[in-house]
């Protein structure tokens, strides 16, 4: 039995918690019928270390909104949040992944 690949582009969108419902409209106007909302735990970048810290609310929360789609959907989502990388400070990841039963995707 011949498994069949098929390549789609992986989105990836590190966010405050509070921005998630923002996220989650963009992305759909944008064409993408569906994703997955991870809770990031913590990390380290360009601002320093974070981490998520449940004394102090939801508002230090960051979420990962992932979403596998079509290049043309995910050309349409990264051109979508262009504009609000810097203003709502997101992190945005796009990768080449193959997907086994695309018609998923």
């Amino acid at each position: 039995m011949s498994i069949s690949a098929t390549q789609r582009v992986r989105i990836e969108i590190l966010v405050d918690a509070p921005l998630v419902r923002l996220v989650v409209a963009t992305a759909k106007e944008a064409g993408v019928t569906g994703y997955t909302l991870v809770r990031a735990l913590g990390g380290e970048g360009a601002g320093g270390a974070w981490r998520e810290d449940r004394v102090t609310g939801a508002a230090d929360t960051k979420m990962i909104f992932l979403s596998v789609t079509t290049t043309e959907v995910a050309d349409q989502l990264v051109e979508a949040f262009t504009p609000l990388l810097d203003s709502h400070r997101l992190i945005v990841w796009r990768s080449m992944v193959e997907v086994i039963r695309s018609e998923k995707f």
